[in-house]
């Protein structure tokens, strides 16, 4: 029988201390595992949150910047709360009893500079057919005399608000850039007349302007007019109707806007308006497109024209012969730049269309209007009364308000983060329904928890957390 060796069976206080040891290397290697897994989600948790941040304004952009609002104020204002619009007849095409090429040069010039539908329809022969007229100065022309014609000549008829009047009274002749033209309700009569701007109290045909003009003048046919309807405060129109028919007429549909003193706080470009203490001397709306169709022609066309209002003109890159002021005038040899920018010098216009060859661009002018200002829209439309061979011996013009009634709108400054009842806004008649700013909010939540997964809950939970007496307990 062989002896076994006895041994010391292990003690429990060195199992302990291998197991003590065991745990405490195991809960270093998966701290340090946590560890490295915390700090490797800090680039991820720094580019969520600038992620988060970033289409979170592009998401606020449209709130911050239309805190300007216009909104319907009213649906009934009545059309003698407003002014009469002003209205501009000017002689655009004339057929001379005299022989010559004057008269059809002067129509030429019309043409295109009041871009009548004609304009479209020339062609480089009618640019050259004139060559040896050097200047579009009516005043050194044999027929510009015929053309000054009086007032009781000119028109035949004239009724206001339905009611016969003298047509001297009512219009006043002034003088445009290649002729001549009668004004009624504008600038011209301002200090002339105690009532100036003059209203009306109702709509429909004949109850505003209505004339009748001579067709047959001195040594002249009118063969076209002009009619401009535009603000009495302003130089021009939103749109010039041409005509050879025997009766125009105009139905006016007007929109009234107004803004509360608060949006004054808001820059221009926001607001996109004016207050009438704002607009310094010579820069109303109407000439400040001047200046800027000014300007256009003088970069396109290298020369420069005698307009109503003046401009400040960079004349360095004029080259050729220039007049005692310094600037080339433009002559009938500028005629077809002028045609092939199909730029009006009287449209009212802020908007310059600059297209070629199938690529659509254009040019601002950033003239913005009066904070309180009406505009008036037209639909005009025409009839021939004799013949269709023949014009008659009278041409009509009936200028009205299409209804009694009309919108006002009133720009409101407006910013709120929280508003549950929601808004909708009308942004320089381009209708469009902008969200409620409790949407902003909804939104800032939704990416948030999109992209990184926060809550309000969970926010609220993680501050608890680090407070003992709101801590929840370990596997719970």
């Amino acid at each position: 029988m062989s002896a076994t060796a006895w041994k010391p069976e292990p003690s429990s206080g060195d199992n302990d201390d291998d197991h003590e040891e065991f745990k405490k290397q195991k809960k270093e290697e998966a701290s340090g595992w946590v560890s490295t897994r915390r700090y490797a989600r800090i680039p991820l948790k720094i580019i969520a949150a600038l992620v988060t941040v970033y289409v979170c304004m592009l998401s606020s952009e449209r709130y911050f910047y239309y805190w300007v609002q216009t909104s319907i104020e009213r649906t009934d204002m009545h059309v003698s709360e407003i002014d009469f619009p002003a209205v501009t007849i000017i002689p655009i095409h004339i057929h001379s009893l005299q022989a010559g090429k004057l008269p059809k040069a002067y129509n030429l010039v019309q043409s295109v500079i009041w871009q009548t539908p004609m304009s479209a329809r020339l062609t480089e022969h009618n640019f050259t057919e004139f060559d040896d007229l050097d200047s579009w100065d009516m005043s050194t022309w044999s027929i510009y005399e015929s053309l000054q014609i009086s007032c009781q000549h000119f028109f035949i008829e004239c009724q206001w608000r339905r009611q016969a009047v003298n047509c001297c009274d009512l219009f006043r002749p002034t003088k445009t850039f290649n002729g001549f033209a009668y004004e009624f309700n504008s600038l011209v009569s301002s200090g002339k007349v105690d009532t100036w701007p003059w209203s009306v109290a109702a709509s429909g045909s004949k109850s505003g302007l209505y004339v009748k003009i001579r067709r047959q003048q001195s040594v002249y046919t009118l063969n076209t007019l002009g009619v401009i309807v535009h603000e009495p405060t302003q130089l021009l129109g939103m749109s010039i109707d041409y005509s050879s028919e025997d009766r125009i007429v105009v139905p006016v549909e007007p929109l009234r806007f107004t803004a509360e003193v608060e949006v004054r706080a808001r820059p221009v470009q926001m607001r996109r308006c004016y207050f009438a203490n704002e607009i310094p001397e010579g820069r109303s709306r109407s000439e400040c497109i001047y200046k800027c169709h000014f300007n256009y022609i003088l970069s396109k066309c290298n020369c420069s024209l005698e307009l109503p209002v003046k401009a400040t003109l960079d004349e360095g890159n004029i080259t050729d012969a220039k007049e005692s002021n310094g600037r080339r005038i433009c002559g009938v040899k500028d005629l077809s730049c002028f045609n092939k920018h199909k730029l009006s010098l009287f449209s009212m216009s802020n908007i310059i269309e600059e297209s070629r060859d199938n690529v659509f661009t254009t040019v601002d002018c950033g003239c913005f209007p009066q904070c309180d200002h009406t505009q008036y829209h037209t639909s005009t439309y025409t009839e021939k009364l004799s013949t269709h061979s023949t014009h008659g011996a009278e041409i009509e013009i009936d200028v009205y308000f299409q209804e009694e009634t009309l919108f006002s709108y009133r720009s409101v400054l407006r910013f709120t983060l929280i508003d549950l009842m929601g808004e909708f806004g009308i942004n320089h008649m381009r209708v469009e329904m902008y969200p409620p700013p409790s949407l902003l909010v909804v939104s800032f939540g939704g990416i948030a928890g999109l992209i990184m997964g926060i809550s309000v809950l969970g926010c609220f939970n993680n501050i608890l957390d680090h407070f003992a007496c709101c801590r929840l307990p370990q596997g719970s």
